[in-house]
């Protein structure tokens, strides 16, 4: 009897641990896919000699997931942060103008892809590099983080553009949490 309930339970672990595994890589694939569409998407609108003086379309740099919420319903649901970056390639810092047109950029290339899809979005981090960057030196990321409400605001009202963007960042960089005006680059 003891040797039958030790198989039973060995398959029962083993069976657990294979559907484990299995809800795992589907997560990961499903979120390798979400990255090709929004790099797909980021590359369409914003590629180089495209009126920008990029040398590369900006790129996913990860698609942070955090803790699981409660939303609305009660239903707990991971929110993910998307991550992209834009190598401004230059020695100096560029102007607060500048960084919002492509904040603006980013977030018309990435949002409706997020939003199509369903998926709880915490906030969008858009991390800018430049300055030297070599061997010895390494260069320096900032990055500007934006609640979705931006972002849907940004989508729906045509008078509300990268200035006005700014304008709300900039309002609330004084709490916890996004938005975030200008802070250091973070990892999640």
């Amino acid at each position: 009897m003891t040797e039958t309930s030790a198989a039973v339970a060995v398959a029962v672990l083993v069976g657990i641990g294979l559907v484990l595994i299995a809800g795992r890589r589907l997560r990961t694939r499903d979120r390798r896919a979400l990255v090709r569409d929004l790099e797909d998407r980021l590359e369409a609108g914003m590629a180089p000699g495209t009126g920008s003086h990029l040398e590369s379309a900006p790129t996913v740099r990860r698609l942070a997931v955090l803790e699981a919420t409660a939303n609305g319903d009660n239903d707990p649901t991971a929110a993910v942060v998307p991550v992209v970056r834009v190598d401004f390639e230059t020695t100096d810092a560029p102007g607060m103008d500048l960084v919002f047109e492509y904040v603006a950029d980013v977030l018309e290339a990435v949002h409706p892809v997020l939003t199509n899809r369903d998926d709880c979005v915490a906030h969008y981090d858009v991390e800018f590099t430049f300055g030297p960057g070599g061997l010895v030196v390494e260069g320096e990321c900032r990055r500007v983080s934006v609640p979705p409400e931006f972002a849907d605001r940004l989508l729906e009202d045509e008078e509300y553009r990268a200035f006005d963007l700014r304008r709300d960042v900039e309002r609330g960089d004084r709490s916890e949490g996004p938005p975030v005006l200008w802070g250091e680059c973070t990892t999640y």
